[in-house]
């Protein structure tokens, strides 16, 4: 099998290089050898970065939010993972949103999280949903990249108890939800290009451009290729060791349901087994260990950000509600159901809410680290981005939507003051949202019902 390579040379290199090779063409990290001969060190305008992270079912206040404010604000049980990237935090507390009866509560805490809607109009059905946030920004910088915006989830439930409006919190519009990604493999197939299927690896069929390209580049770029180029084969490795553990799971039951019943698909791969010629599903790709398979998202995602394929994101980590029993792997023995603790009385419900609202920090927190270890520009892609993780409710229990818990981490290149805890009374979300929208370009003075904007948080 032969393919085309491209010749780099010692010109200076484009942007928009790409690797190419057996139905694959990804593109690079900023590199050394992207700045024109010419141009000063400080002419590149680093791209800004924005993600949204959501978890349900909203938090146990007491174990959330910190008590002192400012810089001094003390590390609470919940947030306590996210320790080490203390002066690249922000801390919210006092931000509230409005419901609008006539709706699922539990419904419109995630699809109305990022909404552009006061509570006063419904626009879809009884929901005041409209273009989000995230869709909005995306409007304004994602026209440079490969992919305006990237919507994951990783709700796995086979039962599809619920509606979108449980598990969307992107919406390109009033009943438009932009569709969410839960396959690693269709994400990392989406960024990287299907090779050809005799072609077992997407490094593999770039390799010829990576050699060449790699004689070409200085001693830094050769480095920060080769980190690169690894953190694409660690995450392919996670995604073929889960189709693999997938397939020998699914195997026998596959093949007794499909065994000499359906005509060969070309399309469907087959088990490279001499005994068998039944044809076998695509795997899923998917990690059984939940927290592998949170981390292995956010990895994608982080890798989306370096490549600058896109420069919005939103994650789903749980849906609202949906009361399906979930392992949650190294933190209980068995099955929880997450919404049914929060209308569970007594102290050992709580403390079992505690332990999931710190293993999704623990998440979040490794995203934070992720991004922090990637150099973007004259710092890190942490640095440059702004990171938002939280709820579209407060307390769970009461099902209100007052003091929702929120975190940001990343100094959006310096457009936003980190470190601190900052507490309100009685303020709309949206206050906090039309600063980020602000902060990413857009000209508004106003988002949904907020009031001002949230100065504190700006540089």
């Amino acid at each position: 099998m032969k393919n085309k390579s491209v010749s780099f040379g010692n010109r200076s290199l484009s942007r928009r290089a790409l690797l190419r090779g057996a139905g694959v063409a990804f593109a690079l990290p900023w590199l050394e050898a992207m700045r024109p001969a010419i141009a000063k060190p400080t002419t590149r305008a680093t791209p800004k970065r924005f993600a949204w992270i959501y978890i349900p079912n909203g938090v146990v206040q007491e174990a959330w939010h910190p008590q002192k404010t400012g810089v001094d604000w003390e590390m609470t049980h919940s947030l306590e993972p996210l320790a080490p990237f203390r002066k690249h935090l922000n801390v919210f507390t006092g931000l509230d949103r409005e419901f609008r009866g006539g709706t699922g509560v539990h419904a419109q805490a995630g699809c109305c999280w990022l909404s552009s809607s006061p509570p006063t109009e419904a626009l879809d059905g009884g929901f005041p949903v409209n273009t989000s946030l995230d869709q909005m920004i995306a409007r304004q910088i994602g026209k440079d990249t490969l992919l305006p915006s990237l919507e994951l989830s990783c709700n796995d439930h086979t039962n599809q108890k619920e509606t979108r409006y449980f598990e969307n919190i992107s919406w390109y519009g009033p009943g438009y939800a932009a569709s969410v990604q839960k396959n690693p493999r269709d994400v990392f197939d989406r960024l990287f290009g299907k090779p050809d299927p005799r072609v077992r690896s997407v490094l593999d069929a770039v390799l010829t451009d990576a050699r060449n390209l790699e004689r070409s580049l200085g001693g830094a770029d050769k480095a920060k290729l080769g980190e690169y180029l690894d953190s694409v084969r660690e995450i392919e490795k996670q995604i073929q060791k889960a189709e693999q553990h997938f397939t020998a799971k699914n195997s026998f039951k596959t093949e007794r349901r499909i065994g000499g019943i359906l005509p060969p698909d070309p399309t469907v791969p087959r088990r490279q087994d001499a005994a068998s010629t039944s044809p076998i599903r695509r795997p899923n790709g998917k990690p059984e260990d939940r927290g592998e398979y949170l981390r292995l998202m956010m990895d994608l995602m982080a890798i989306a950000f370096q490549q600058d394929l896109t420069r919005v994101a939103t994650l789903v980590i749980d849906p609202e509600r949906w009361d399906t029993p979930r392992i949650y792997h190294g933190v209980f023995d068995n099955a929880q159901n997450h919404h049914v603790l929060t209308h569970t009385k007594g102290e050992e419900a709580k403390e079992k809410l505690k332990k999931i609202d710190r293993f999704h920090v623990s998440q979040f927190a490794y995203l934070v680290r992720r991004l922090s270890e990637i150099s973007d520009g004259e710092g890190s892609l942490l640095d440059h981005s702004l990171l938002t993780f939280g709820s579209g409710m407060g307390n769970g229990t009461v099902h209100d939507y007052n003091d929702l818990p929120i975190v940001t981490a990343g100094g959006l290149g310096g457009a936003i003051e980190t470190g601190r805890h900052h507490r309100f009374d009685k303020t709309p979300v949206a206050n906090l949202w039309l600063t980020f929208a602000q902060s990413a370009g857009i000209e508004t003075g106003a988002f949904a019902d907020s009031t001002a904007t949230v100065p504190e948080v700006v540089a």
